[in-house]
């Protein structure tokens, strides 16, 4: 019995991160035997190899995995798989096994001969894996830690390198101050709540109305009181209740009441008849044995079920007494008001079989207050965390220095393979789990927006290295994606993996050029790159530079490729959610970060120089992807509908309600 139930564990699902991480163990051990049996073995080729045949069984793993269901949880649902986390993963996956491919030349040029180089990228390709398929914040916290650590190292590398230190060190101290801001707004939330997963906090908090103080069952009453407020106006007894707001106080009570409990409807439809009743009798005959039948028509409304059972009884005797007039209307008003009221109180009070679990579940808010603006503090102290890891300004003054004193394979996997997963994490905070704080978060995202845009925009017109351009690239990019973040609307969220997808692939085009370029010259060790260096690519290697440069134009949003339509569908949605100040702001700037764009292809053709930097001209197997990627990107400007239905799906799937 034990064997069976071993072999139907229902964990099967994670068995992606499971082969992942059991296959980083038998390389360790792989590498290890084979090192002690040579002094100086040149193993670098072989693990990196290793490593791309191991993402591809990942790939092969993840593409297999039934989604019989949107969403299936795990480990005492710490652990989610849905569509999102499956396709993130699958994204990730391509992404690295891609960089892993580009850097295998850079790794033997820089003699970076450690198998350790490899492993971390696997341990942090790992790390983002659980990230996307984290359901709660410790969990989260775990996989952020993981592939930061494997960062850290990443970065200072280069162990004879001062400046490969220098940024290893500077890493590990922010990333390190970013971790116990997330560790502290994370402990804010857990005291606030009492419980760290993203569906319970969603539970909790994505119907709440902004306030003072979160009470659910009053915050949700704006229903109710304002119908109070039209049953004392004077006119009352002429209008009534239309059909909206009868169907407003239905939608208010299924909306906080357990499904299961079908005798809270049965009760609220019979006080809704009664009262239609007893209002179309006001201005006609008036039916005393016809109300009489529904309050004993066996819905269950009994005395001991609504309290105030017995105060609308007597309003109803007084109507049955006297005929309706003005005069009566002072009844009519108590009759009605004990109505509403009488909703309200059995909503709080119901001994319905299976309403206490959910009241306790649904509306346990309303034992206690909480403080919103504490709540506030515990979503911006996370926000501000993860911040760090995108580089957003003003969190980004570690990007720039760390992309250039890094190894280049470090910064290429840097720039391009973990925004995604970031991305993915602060989709679940905050649009699956807060969403209702959304209007306390998009006012301080708004501000973040225009000082990550303009400090990638204006820190960019004065670089001359390569890394330290499309560093402050980067950080402008991640700008224009918390555009998308913050409209709160479906077309936001779509635009968002639009952008993240494109950026992603078309960073890897940028990224993977700059890397296999090898300079023929005397200083091969010489990893980096000034814009000088590309002088004379146009004549050693047109068609290269032609790909470099488009694809420069289509990160800078520049037609005919994919970087422009989801670029100007990002100002679409940002105009569409009223945020008219940021959509101008980031119009503007993405005018002036063309000019560095510009910059370099003025520099690939049109640089007036007798003496330039030749290159080594590149092998076959790179040769195909880069032309591989530049087709894509060229394609998918053409005919984008594959991507937008992609993308579409994602942002549907992101928060099922």
């Amino acid at each position: 019995m034990m064997t069976l139930n071993t072999l139907l564990f229902k964990e099967v699902n994670i068995l992606p991160e499971l082969f992942l991480g059991i296959s980083i163990v038998y390389l360790v051990l792989h590498c290890t035997f084979l090192s002690m049996q040579k002094s100086f073995p040149l193993i670098q080729n072989s693990v990196l190899n290793l490593g791309i045949l191991v993402l591809f069984f990942v790939w092969f793993l993840l593409i297999n995995d039934r989604l019989d269901v949107l969403s299936f949880g795990s480990f005492n649902n710490t652990i989610v798989f849905d569509y999102v986390s499956f396709s993130s993963k699958t994204i990730i996956t391509i992404l690295s096994a891609l960089c892993l491919l580009m850097m295998s030349q850079y790794l033997t040029d820089q003699k970076l001969n450690h198998f350790e180089y490899i492993l971390l990228i696997l341990l942090a390709i790992l790390g983002l894996f659980l990230l996307c398929s984290s359901n709660d914040l410790i969990t989260a916290y775990l996989a952020i830690e993981l592939q930061s650590l494997a960062f850290y190292v990443l970065a200072a590398f280069k162990k004879n390198s001062t400046f490969s230190v220098e940024s290893g060190v500077k890493y590990f101290i922010l990333g390190a101050f970013s971790s116990s801001l997330f560790l502290f707004g994370s402990s804010i939330l857990y005291g606030i709540s009492g419980t760290v997963n993203f569906e319970e906090f969603r539970d909790l908090f994505f119907y709440v109305v902004p306030g003072e103080t979160v009470n659910p069952v009053t915050d949700v009453s704006t229903t109710f009181s304002e119908i109070s407020k039209k049953i004392m106006s004077p006119n009352f007894l002429v209008t009534g209740l239309n059909s909206s707001e009868i169907n407003a106080l239905i939608a208010e009570c299924k909306e906080f009441t357990d499904p299961s409990s079908i005798c809270v409807y049965e009760k609220f439809f019979a006080y809704h008849t009664l009262y239609i009743t007893i209002m179309d009798n006001l201005s006609g005959s008036y039916d005393a044995k016809l109300i009489n039948n529904l309050i004993d028509s066996g819905k269950g409304i009994t005395v001991t079920d609504l309290p105030h059972y017995v105060s609308m009884n007597e309003a109803h005797l007084e109507l049955q007494a006297h005929k309706p007039d003005d005069s009566t209307s002072s009844n009519v008003f108590r009759l009605t008001w004990m109505y509403l009221d009488t909703i309200m109180e059995y909503l709080k009070s119901s001994k319905c079989t299976g309403f206490d679990e959910s009241y306790q579940k649904n509306f346990i808010l309303n034992k206690t207050s909480v403080d919103i603006g504490l709540l506030q503090v515990g979503l911006v102290l996370i926000l501000i965390s993860l911040f760090f890891k995108l580089a957003i300004a003003p969190f980004h003054v570690w990007a720039p220095d760390v992309y250039e004193g890094s190894p280049s394979s470090s910064s290429f996997f840097f720039s391009v393979v973990p925004k995604l997963g970031i991305f993915v994490l602060l989709l679940k905070i905050f649009h699956y789990s807060f969403f209702g704080m959304i209007d306390y978060w998009r006012h301080f995202i708004s501000i973040v927006i225009v000082l990550t845009i303009l400090a990638g925009s204006f820190g960019g017109l004065e670089q001359r290295k390569v890394k330290s351009l499309l560093a402050y690239s980067s950080i402008s990019h991640m700008g224009y994606s918390l555009i998308a973040f913050s409209t709160g609307t479906l077309e936001g969220i779509q635009m968002l993996f639009c952008y993240l997808i494109i950026y992603s692939f078309s960073g890897l085009c940028v990224w993977s050029i700059f890397i296999i370029l090898r300079l023929k010259n005397n200083y091969e060790s010489k990893g980096n790159k000034d814009l000088t260096d590309l002088v004379l690519l146009s004549k050693s290697n047109r068609m290269l530079a032609i790909f470099f440069a488009t694809v420069l134009l289509s990160v800078a949003g520049f037609p005919p490729m994919i970087g422009f339509l989801v670029k100007i569908n990002i100002f679409l949605s940002s105009m569409e959610s009223a945020m008219y100040f940021v959509a101008l702001i980031s119009i503007l700037c993405s005018v002036v970060a063309t000019f560095y764009y510009i910059r370099i292809i003025k520099v690939l053709f049109f640089e007036k120089v007798l003496v330039g930097q030749l290159y080594y001209p590149l092998n076959t197997q790179k040769s195909l992807l880069i032309v591989g990627l530049f087709f894509s990107l060229l394609f998918l400007f053409v005919n984008p509908s594959l991507l937008f239905l992609f993308s579409y799906k994602l942002s549907l799937l992101v928060n099922p309600i």
